[in-house]
């Protein structure tokens, strides 16, 4: 099994919208996995699917296995398991694992991002707003891909909050100039 077979299978529930179905089947690739993707990465789509399907409960169960396992993933379970406790409506929980994400000072934008969208999600504008500013300042020196979607949530973040406009704000009107003068070459 490859990321591109597992992808497959996401675009197809995407298709069926039977996304208990496709949780099932990542929790069973789960258990016989062998090489090439991690047990951890298998637990960690098959929580997101239980979070679509809206099943709170086996997605925070699943997010739990997933950091148990301790293998790689593309992302920090503790992100998406806050995300399915919030849910869950255990805020205190959900909040203990963003700061000990925090705690560990993450070089990753990408772990900010998440963290932030996750935090505009439960109207938490303040610290939506921290960590995509700390975000961008990390993406400002060496992750230039990860750096407009920051900018994005910091932008709604900053709006929602009344605050006014900043060099942030100008860094995103450049980063939006220069993709609209991008030749398109897609179709060429």
């Amino acid at each position: 099994m490859t990321e591109d077979d597992l992808d497959d299978l996401e675009f197809d529930t995407l298709r069926t919208g039977d996304h208990a179905s496709a949780a099932r089947r990542f929790v069973e690739l789960a258990e016989t996995v062998s090489g090439g993707v991690s047990r951890a990465s298998l637990l960690l789509r098959a929580g997101e699917q239980w979070q679509h399907a809206g099943d709170h409960a086996k997605a925070a169960e699943t997010f739990r296995n997933a950091l148990a396992d301790g293998g790689d993933t593309y992302g920090d379970p503790r992100i998406y398991l806050a995300g399915a406790l919030f849910e869950l409506d255990d805020r205190d929980e959900a909040r203990r694992l963003i700061e000990q994400v925090r705690s560990e000072s993450p070089r990753d934008p990408e772990i900010y991002r998440a963290v932030a969208e996750l935090l505009y999600e439960q109207g938490e504008l303040v610290e939506a707003h921290d960590w995509s500013t700390a975000g961008a300042d990390l993406a400002r020196a060496d992750d230039p891909d990860s750096l407009e979607g920051l900018l994005r949530i910091r932008y709604r973040s900053r709006l929602d909050l009344r605050r006014p406009e900043d060099e942030y704000d100008a860094l995103l009107d450049q980063l939006l100039k220069k993709t609209d003068e991008a030749p398109d070459t897609q179709f060429r």
